[in-house]
């Protein structure tokens, strides 16, 4: 069974990496594709990192991970950087771990 996911996510992360260079040729995508395109890489990052972020065990939390996720949030609407969103996310788990351990 391990084999077969293994053999079955190395097939799926070729499609969508040569889908990549697929798309990447000089002719024009329809409006729709893509927006899609476009609008994936955020909606796969939020859709790994919001269960971990608002209900990691099953139960929800209170902890410094929620206010750091809308921080990210709101940097990265305001910035529109994804890194810098990231490392105010990073900063302000830490920063709060910190003052409410003490």
């Amino acid at each position: 069974m391990i084999w077969l996911a293994i053999a079955g996510s190395a097939l799926v992360t070729y499609a969508v990496r040569a889908f990549a260079f697929r798309v990447a040729l000089p002719r024009s995508l329809p409006a729709g594709l893509a927006r899609y395109l476009d609008a994936l890489p955020a909606a796969i990052i939020a859709a790994l990192a919001g269960p971990a972020v608002l209900v990691p065990g099953g139960t929800f939390t209170r902890g410094p991970e929620v206010a750091a996720a809308i921080v990210v949030i709101a940097v990265v609407a305001w910035r529109r950087n994804p890194l810098a969103g990231v490392l105010s996310g990073v900063a302000t788990v830490a920063l709060l771990r910190l003052v409410l351990a003490a």
